[in-house]
């Protein structure tokens, strides 16, 4: 696999960063995270280190190319979820820390995103989007429905609203996903809200043009910290230029999604099964609390 990858994080006008980025490279396959602390509640930092952490540990234990992409980024999240809430029970007295998260997996020529809250993914090509994620929160529902216009997205009353997260409630959160099969010269963009709220769209689409990766990524960072401030944000932005899928012998058979599954069960069936889940996450997580004292 041939790839160019840029990374930045900047504290912006604040006196805590609690934005974390992540890019992992192993066994021809690319893990690209951002998790940005949700500053409303307390340790925004401990909840976004503790996903990143996570995650990477999820990675980091695959062995070889991933069959199930789509499973494992829902596995991961799921126990970074898990392991959000246990640090905050950790903490004395126990707090409760939440933080938005974009997680990218990279094999072959393809790509499979997970989010939630307002961090997001750009799909970049030729100068143009091609997609992003939509935020979980109120404003972009009413972008949706065509309350508003996507131009009022920075600067909406209730743009800092966040309707999911990791960390929290125990119960597990709905996670968004999405693939797409990536082209000579495609853009990946992860970044936090420090960043895309901080330009207008069109700027982040010309990250897509041509010179140093890094280098324009570090530029971009600078004009959003500049166009914030005095009130700027933490800003992360990581990113990936796709050059090539390399030859690796089962490189085709892992980046052609799994084959359709059995039709789901019944939604109470369904929702038997998450209780069965919760419940089992609750006691290990009661338990793990009692052997802490």
């Amino acid at each position: 696999m041939k790839v160019v990858t840029a990374l930045t994080n900047r504290l912006g006008n604040r006196s805590n960063n609690q934005d974390r980025c992540l890019i992992l490279e192993r066994s021809g396959r690319i893990l690209l995270v951002v998790a940005d602390g949700m500053g409303g509640h307390a340790r925004g930092d401990l909840a976004a280190q503790t996903a990143i952490d996570s995650l990477s540990r999820s990675f980091l234990d695959r062995r070889g190319l991933i069959e199930d992409p789509e499973g494992f980024l829902e596995n991961a999240l799921h126990s970074a979820h898990i392991d959000v809430v246990d640090a905050g029970r950790a903490e004395y007295p126990p707090v409760d820390p939440r933080t938005t998260c974009v997680v990218c997996l990279v094999q072959g020529d393809q790509a499979w995103w997970a989010h939630l809250g307002d961090s997001r993914l750009y799909l970049l090509r030729a100068g143009t989007l091609l997609t992003r994620t939509r935020d979980h929160t109120p404003v972009e529902e009413l972008l949706r429905n065509g309350a508003i216009a996507a131009e009022d997205l920075r600067t909406h009353p209730l743009r800092n609203s966040v309707s999911r997260c990791l960390g929290g409630a125990l119960k597990l959160p709905k996670i968004s996903f999405d693939h797409a099969q990536l082209q000579t010269d495609d853009i990946l963009l992860l970044c936090s809200d420090g960043l895309w709220s901080a330009l207008p769209e069109q700027r982040l689409v010309e990250l897509s043009g041509a010179g140093d990766l890094e280098r324009n990524a570090n530029l971009l960072t600078d004009e959003a910290e500049l166009a914030s401030y005095p009130r700027s944000d933490n800003i992360s932005l990581v990113c990936l230029r796709w050059l090539s899928g390399g030859q690796a012998p089962s490189a085709q058979s892992a980046a052609t999604p799994p084959p359709a599954s059995k039709p789901p069960p019944a939604d109470e069936e369904q929702d038997e099964l998450q209780q069965a889940i919760d419940d089992i996450h609750r006691a290990m997580l009661e338990y793990a609390a009692e052997m802490k004292k």
